[in-house]
């Protein structure tokens, strides 16, 4: 397949010309009917297996905890290795669950928690795949086409949740759970096939790969140092542990809540995806009015509303009106917060990043259905609905001081203007600690702005790899500054040269302009002879 990416273009549907994106997309689309269509079979099937609330809501629990364990060393994984081998390998192992899971159902060998333990492990291969998925479209689009290739993911991620939950539901009618979970297991087939013939071309390196555990460091580092991506977890986290409500609870609001059946289930179901789908179409008008934090906004105030009548007023036809609202405004979260996270990343470090941010928002879906099932075993299905209600909406009005639609200005393309160090000593890759020095003489009436600037620079520095970061002000002359930074080897000071990024060399091209006219920054580095 030709790696080629398609000229810049406003329209949703211009990635697919991109014949790596197209058939990567489709089939992402097929192997989603599978898992969507298990969803909703195992949904189904739990409440026949059991009548406690908190074993139902446990089905959501099962789906997204691996996650919060799993997400980060998957995306060191996909960081190190090539990311076409690593989704094979998960696509097969969750294939081989799947199987499993069709023959003891159709054995009638299935139980409630044989059920959620094989769930667990299909949400243990998802976690291992979710980070890869999103770190490999910047390889294959423009950066001028991402959002669209998100959006286009996010749409096509509905549209398998519409399309096997409509299968689902009459599967279920006329043949039960067990041959829902046949046709997951076959829907892996398509998926295997394209990565075995994607020819992937890896980006350029020029350094050795990252080590396991130095690559996780380096991920939460940098997670812990970059503002950007930090304020897309804490808006997705404030929305999305309310929301999951939404999920946790579904197979109960159709069983008790409207007193209806599994058709009745597919149904509710199929009504929140066409509300997302809906959702995908209007992104592109609803960006030309609102930023990020105001559709985030909106998004919020639309699912409270939605999730409060759809408790209030039991109703089937309303239910499935409200829910579809419910769901346009999931998806509208989902989108917003993926471009975010994807714009504050670069590529280094995409994986790792992405597989932080996705930790918390499984980690949200996986401790709230547990919360609200456990409301409504202590109260009720209409009482758990309405709390989370006011938690969405308050939450997000909360959260909304940590803004995130800066993030798409960030430009994190490497800058390389620094110069490579030649060292006059014979320095190994595994040599260290590493002490660099930067000494700054600022001008008369500069000294906040420039500690302004340095505390930037010092996310920067942190953020790409150094252990310990300070500045200090020479107490016999004013205006003399000496930024020190550490690194743990030589080989962690050459990647700060390659993670440079424009974006950080506009924050050092202000500092210069801070400095003393005619004087520069002197730098000197120090390595441990030990």
């Amino acid at each position: 397949m030709n790696q080629t990416a398609p000229a810049k273009s406003q329209s949703l549907w211009s990635p697919l010309v991109n014949p790596v994106f197209r058939w990567l997309w489709l089939a992402t689309l097929a192997s989603n009917i599978g898992s969507w269509m298990h969803d909703a079979g195992a949904g189904w099937l739990i409440t026949s297996l059991t009548d406690s609330a908190v074993v139902v809501a446990l089905m959501q629990t099962a789906t997204s905890l691996p996650a919060f364990f799993i997400l980060l060393p998957s995306g060191a994984l996909s960081d190190i290795f090539d990311r076409r081998l690593y989704l094979m390998v998960a696509n097969i192992g969750m294939a081989i669950v799947a199987v499993t899971i069709a023959v003891l159902t159709l054995t009638h060998l299935i139980t409630a928690w044989s059920l959620l333990t094989l769930t667990l492990l299909l949400g243990a291969g998802m976690a291992m795949i979710m980070p890869t998925w999103q770190g490999i479209i910047p390889e294959v689009v423009q950066r001028s086409e991402m959002q669209n290739a998100i959006g286009l993911n996010t749409l096509g991620m509905n549209m398998s949740r519409v399309i096997g939950a409509l299968i689902a539901g009459q599967i279920l009618r006329l043949s039960g759970s067990g041959v829902v979970f046949v046709c997951n297991a076959l829907s892996f087939l398509f998926i295997i096939v394209v990565l075995w013939k994607w020819k992937r071309v890896p980006p350029p390196v020029t350094l050795p790969p990252e080590k396991f555990l130095s690559a996780v460091r380096t991920g939460l580092r940098f997670a812990w140092h970059s503002p950007a991506l930090k304020a897309t977890i804490i808006r997705s986290v404030g929305f999305y542990f309310f929301a999951c409500v939404m999920w946790a609870l579904l197979p109960l609001i159709a069983r008790d809540l409207l007193k209806g059946d599994s058709t009745t289930f597919s149904n509710l179901y199929a009504a929140i995806s066409t509300g997302a789908i809906i959702s995908g179409f209007l992104q592109p008008t609803l960006r030309k009015f609102m930023n990020t934090d105001q559709l985030l906004t909106a998004a919020a105030l639309v699912f409270g509303c939605g999730i409060s009548l759809t408790a209030l007023v039991p109703v089937h036809m309303l239910a499935l009106l409200t829910l579809a609202l419910c769901g346009a405004a999931w998806i509208t979260v989902m989108t917003c917060a993926q471009m975010s996270a994807q714009t504050a990343l670069p590529a280094w470090v995409r994986s790792r990043g992405i597989a932080i941010f996705q930790m918390f928002f499984m980690g949200s879906l996986a401790i709230g259905p547990v919360v609200w099932g456990s409301v409504t075993e202590l109260s009720s299905i209409r009482a758990a609905l309405l709390t989370a209600a006011v938690g969405v909406v308050v939450a997000t009005l909360y959260t909304r001081r940590w803004p995130v639609s800066g993030n798409a200005l960030l430009d994190h393309t490497p800058s390389g203007h620094w110069e490579k160090p030649e060292p006059v000593l014979d320095v190994r890759h595994e040599q260290g600690p590493v002490m660099i020095s930067v000494r700054y003489q600022v001008g008369n009436g500069q000294i906040p702005a420039f500690l302004s600037e340095m505390r930037l620079l010092g996310h920067v520095r942190r953020r790409d790899g150094a252990t310990f970061w300070q500045v200090f002000e020479d107490a016999a002359s004013p205006g003399l500054f000496v930024e020190t930074y550490v690194l743990n080897t030589w080989l962690d000071h050459l990647r700060q040269h390659e993670r440079i990024t424009r974006h950080d060399a506009q924050i050092q091209a202000r500092i210069l302009d801070l400095l003393v006219t005619g004087t520069a920054p002197v730098v000197n580095r120090y390595i441990s002879p030990l």
